[in-house]
C-alpha cells in the first residue's frame, strides 16, 4: 500500500509515549518511546523531496530516493516474549524490502534487552533470530561480508523496533584493532555472535563519504572494561571511537572543530549519569555539544556497560 506524503526524509525520534512508525508528507519517523534526556531534532537520515511516496513492505514502512539507490524504512512489532522468533522475522522481511540493495546501518531496540527467559538474556535471543536470517539470505561462508554497522539498546515496552538505511551505492566496513570483531565473540557472550561490524562507509558516485560508527562501548578485545566505573568506561568508549574513526576515514571525529559533519547519540543506562557524562563531552567535543550530541537513556546490551555512543560523520 502506497501513500502519497509531502516532507523531508526519514529520522529517528525519541521520547514519544508509545513506539510507532509515523508517515506524514514525504516524512517516515521512527517514533520511539526512548527517554530523551537532551538533544536537538536530528537532520533526516535519508532527505527525499516533497513528491516523495512512502510504502509498505511486511511489517515495514519504507522511504526511498529518487532514483531508487538509496532505501530507508522502520518497523515496530509487539515482542511479549522471547525477541528470537521477531528478530528473525523482521530481518526476513527486511531483506525482502531491500531487494539487491546493501545494508549500511542498522538501529535495534530490543525489549528490555538485560532481563532473562528461560535462562537466555533477550539480547542473546536477538542475535538468535538476526544471525539466522542473515544466514538464510547470504549463506554461512558469505554472510560476514555483509555485516552493517548496528547498534542493539533496550526499550522499556514489549515491542521490538528495526530501523535500517540501505542503497546500491560502494560501502566498506570497518573493525577496531582493539577490539575482537562482535561477530566472532567466543560463547559466552551467547550461542550466536551479534551481526554487525564496527563501521561502515558509504562512498556516493558524487565522492561523498558518509560514515555509520556503530554503538560503541567500553570493551577491549572481548572483554567488558571498567565494569561500574564511569569515568573508566567514558575514557575507554571514547578511545574505541578514534581508533575506529581513524580506520574509517575521519580521524578528527573527537576534536571541537572537525574538518567534516559528526555527530553522535549517546545513550545512558542511568539517567543520574548524564550531568558527568555531558560535561566530559563537553571537554572534548566543546561547548557547542547540543548541536551535534542528543542524550538518550536507555539500557546497553551488557548490563555492566553503562554507556553506548554512535556516530555519524559526513565529509
Amino acid at each position: 500500500m502506497n501513500t502519497r506524503v509531502k516532507g523531508s526524509g526519514f529520522r529517528l525520534g525519541f521520547g514519544w509515549p508509545e513506539s510507532c512508525p509515523h508517515v506524514g508528507g514525504a516524512n517516515l519517523v521512527c517514533r520511539l518511546a526512548v527517554p530523551q534526556l537532551q538533544g536537538m531534532d536530528e537532520a533526516p537520515l535519508l532527505s527525499v523531496p516533497e513528491s516523495a511516496v512512502a510504502r509498505t513492505n511486511g511489517h515495514f514502512q519504507l522511504l526511498q530516493s529518487p532514483c531508487g539507490d538509496r532505501l530507508a524504512g522502520c518497523a515496530i512489532v509487539p515482542c511479549a516474549g522471547s525477541p528470537e522468533s521477531a528478530a528473525h522475522s523482521l530481518y526476513a522481511n527486511l531483506f525482502t524490502a531491500i531487494g539487491t540493495r546493501t545494508l549500511y546501518r542498522v538501529w535495534n531496540f530490543v525489549p528490555h534487552i538485560n532481563a532473562e527467559l528461560a535462562g537466555r538474556e533477550q539480547y542473546q535471543s536477538f542475535n538468535i533470530g538476526r544471525c539466522q536470517a542473515f544466514r538464510e539470505r547470504y549463506g554461512e561462508e558469505h554472510m560476514l561480508a555483509q555485516m552493517p554497522a548496528a547498534s542493539a539498546v533496550g526499550i522499556d515496552s514489549p515491542v521490538l523496533a528495526v530501523a535500517f538505511l540501505a542503497g546500491r551505492e560502494q560501502v566498506a566496513s570497518f573493525e577496531n584493532p582493539q577490539q575482537v570483531p562482535a561477530y566472532h565473540y567466543p560463547e559466552q557472550y551467547g550461542p550466536v555472535s551479534p551481526s554487525f561490524a564496527r563501521a561502515t562507509v558509504v562512498t556516493a558516485a558524487n565522492g561523498q563519504r558518509t560514515g555509520y560508527l556503530s554503538g560503541t562501548s567500553s570493551i577491549r578485545g572481548h572483554a567488558t572494561i571498567g565494569a561500574g566505573n564511569l569515568a573508566e568506561q567514558f575514557d575507554t568508549t571514547l578511545d574505541n571511537i578514534r581508533l575506529i574513526a581513524a580506520r574509517m576515514g575521519f580521524a578528527d571525529a573527537l576534536t571541537q572543530n572537525p574538518p567534516f559533519d559528526a555527530r553522535f547519540r549517546v545513550y545512558l543506562r542511568r539517567r543520574e549519569d548524564f550531568p558527568e557524562v555531558r560535561r566530559r563531552l563537553v571537554e572534548v567535543l566543546g561547548p557547542g555539544i547540543e548541536a551535534r550530541a542528543m542524550f538518550l537513556q536507555a539500557a546497553i546490551c551488557r548490563e555492566a556497560l553503562l554507556l553506548e555512543i554512535e556516530g555519524l560523520f559526513a565529509s
